[in-house]
């Protein structure tokens, strides 16, 4: 999970240098690496929520869990399709700036969700089960 969220702000930190005149093919890295570098980190994400549930609650965790993800993906296309049409007629160099502030803002996301993937997995390391947890 870390791993994968570390990649994808690499690849989000790619975007962020996106200009107007930027060729078609330099943005293949970055479109490559975040697809995949989150195929990486849902199924360990996934696994981890998952072993922090009994068994009889394992199907509404992961209802949750998806139903987060694609609540925040749609919030996301949103915040990106306002900064990018705000004034109702979107030019080139205004979608190049909702790109580059959906990425800076995707980054810093994805370091406090490596961070906390961190943390958790501190924590289940050190031998704290959910029952001494609670």
């Amino acid at each position: 999970m870390i791993a994968g969220a570390l990649l994808d702000a690499i690849g989000f930190v790619a975007l962020m240098f996106v200009g107007p005149s930027t060729p078609t093919v330099a943005l293949l890295l970055p479109f490559l690496l975040i697809p995949s570098s989150m195929g990486v980190a849902v199924p360990a994400m996934t696994i981890a929520l998952l072993g922090t549930v009994g068994q009889q609650r394992a199907g509404t965790a992961s209802a949750v869990l998806n139903t987060a993800r694609q609540a925040a993906g749609a919030i996301g296309v949103a915040a990106y399709g306002a900064g990018a049409g705000a004034d109702g007629a979107a030019g080139t160099a205004q979608i190049v700036d909702a790109v580059r502030w959906s990425a800076g803002i995707s980054v810093a996301l994805l370091l406090c969700a490596a961070f906390t993937g961190s943390l958790v997995r501190n924590v289940r390391g050190s031998g704290v089960s959910n029952a001494q947890a609670e």
